[in-house]
């Protein structure tokens, strides 16, 4: 029988309605364990639970979302001195780039066709 160390930390409650800390310290074991122990895979059952189905020659295909390339260029409108906090290049209202001087390009994918019909 395989055992184990144990130590139980805990409260004892006395009779009188008084308590106190007790410390439990022993081996613990479990009836029929033995070395070499554990679950038991039924016969039949695959060897891993994941089973990735045959399929095309690349196994992981493109994300379904897609984010464009960002510019490398700020737009021409981009006043001339210190940034300021306020979006110089709005993204367009389907989603794309928008710029912000304070932050650079940053990609905005719109509402996704989730809003009312």
């Amino acid at each position: 029988m395989a055992a184990t160390p144990i130590t139980i930390v805990g409260i004892e409650t006395r009779d009188d309605g008084t308590s106190g800390n007790v410390t439990i310290v022993g081996m613990a074991s479990i009836t029929g364990l033995g070395v070499g122990g554990g679950p038991a895979v039924p016969p039949g059952q695959p060897t891993h639970p994941i089973v990735i189905p045959p399929g095309p020659d690349d196994p992981h295909p493109a994300h379904p979302i897609v984010i464009p390339e960002p510019p490398t260029e700020p737009p021409i409108d981009v006043p001339p001195g210190p940034p300021v906090d306020d979006m110089v290049k709005p993204p367009p209202a389907g989603g794309g780039w928008g710029f912000n001087p304070m932050y650079g390009w940053g990609y905005f994918p719109g509402a996704g066709g989730k809003g009312p019909k």
